[in-house]
């Protein structure tokens, strides 16, 4: 089955005939590509693949604009989560970038940069000596890359198990987000805790961090809001803090996507919560400009009643579970909660700094990585 959209299916060009809709007010109203769900190919790495295509030739130039999510994976005829997975792998590789309210749009540069643009042109190398030594012995390339990715995961098994700690706010947070990241990572080797920032605090206060020791943690890892508490707290013990991004669960973003057009969104936050991150998230997921959903904190009892009196459905964090139990006896207005989970751009980090800081080098695990997602 292939579904035509816009002008090459894996690689290749397809005839300009075929029939589709065209992308309105963007740089692709004259092109169509396909995706093929028989190629084996991800349908997401099909929809990433052809933006890099046309930007590589420059069809696509620096600044132009992508469909919104919806758009897309309603013309696609896709799951707006596999739209959105792809714009992911596009912007964790520096091909597009994504403003509030302005939307997805192509980078200045598809080029990586740092370490990681380092360790990633040595191991495209390697790849390529191997693949070349692979073909002059007549070896079928994807045979090769599929028993390198094995042998690749057999010398993982083998190496030492690696303790990470997850620091949050809320218990809520930190059982939300170490479930996803062991579901993300799939790895028994690595074990996974949680550790609220209150409890961190009362251990600082009593003095029980003195040593690597009193966490028992090879990576502390954290959300940016709370990184400077938790690099602060954990450095005289010579421990790395890893700052790690982090999304709207699948469910929710089902939900909020899903709703009418017209359907008007409030959302209630608890104390903790950073106002402007989430509501922006949502409103990114709504295609709407920045400002256009109202927020109020639980604790405002005012601003709560005020909010909960214009709206239609309302989104809320675990920090205010409580307060929406209470709001719910009284109201039947439709509420969605909104947990917090680590996106692939935070699995594919722990992945990497793990593997890079493992006994035998990053290139086991870099190499799985670039076998398995780079397409």
């Amino acid at each position: 089955m292939k579904v035509v959209y816009a002008g090459r299916v894996c690689g290749s060009r397809l005839d300009s005939q075929s029939s589709a809709s065209g992308l309105s007010k963007t740089n692709m109203d004259h092109e169509r590509f396909a995706l093929n769900t028989e190629s084996g190919l991800p349908l997401y790495l099909q929809i990433a693949h052809e933006f890099v295509y046309r930007i590589e030739t420059g069809q696509l130039q620096p600044g132009d604009k992508l469909p919104g999510i919806r758009k897309l994976a309603k013309e696609l005829r896709v799951s707006f989560l596999t739209v959105d997975k792809s714009y992911r792998w596009l912007r964790a590789r520096g091909v597009v970038n994504t403003r509030r309210g302005v939307g997805v749009r192509v980078a200045l540069s598809l080029d990586p940069s740092g370490e990681q643009a380092r360790i990633r042109a040595q191991i495209n190398k390697f790849v390529e000596k191997m693949m070349a030594q692979a073909a002059s012995l007549h070896f079928d390339p994807m045979t090769v890359a599929q028993t390198a990715l094995h042998r690749a995961t057999a010398m993982l098994r083998r190496m030492s198990h690696r303790k990470v700690t997850f620091v949050e706010c809320l218990p809520e947070y930190v059982d939300d987000y170490t479930a996803e990241l062991r579901r993300g990572l799939s790895d028994p080797r690595v074990h996974i805790s949680g550790l609220l920032t209150g409890d961190l605090a009362r251990m600082i206060k009593s003095k029980r961090l003195e040593s690597k020791a009193s966490l028992d943690a090879d990576f502390v890892m954290t959300t940016l809001y709370h990184y400077d508490f938790v690099h602060r707290a954990v450095t005289p013990m010579n421990l790395r803090v890893v700052a790690l991004s982090h999304t709207l669960d699948g469910e929710a973003i089902r939900r909020i996507v899903s709703l009418p057009s017209k359907t008007k969104l409030a959302v209630l936050l608890g104390p903790t919560d950073p106002p402007a991150a989430i509501v922006q998230t949502v409103e990114y997921y709504r295609d709407l400009p920045s400002g256009s959903i109202p927020f109020a904190i639980a604790t405002d009892a005012n601003a709560v009643k005020k909010l909960m009196a214009k709206a239609d459905v309302l989104l809320y964090t675990g920090g205010c579970r409580s307060q929406v139990s209470s709001l719910k006896k009284n109201t039947r207005l439709d509420t969605i909660l909104m947990r917090f989970v680590p996106d692939q751009e935070a699995v594919n980090k722990v992945k990497m700094l793990l593997g890079a800081e493992d006994a035998n080098g990053h290139s086991v695990s870099m190499l799985r990585s670039s076998l398995h997602n780079q397409g």
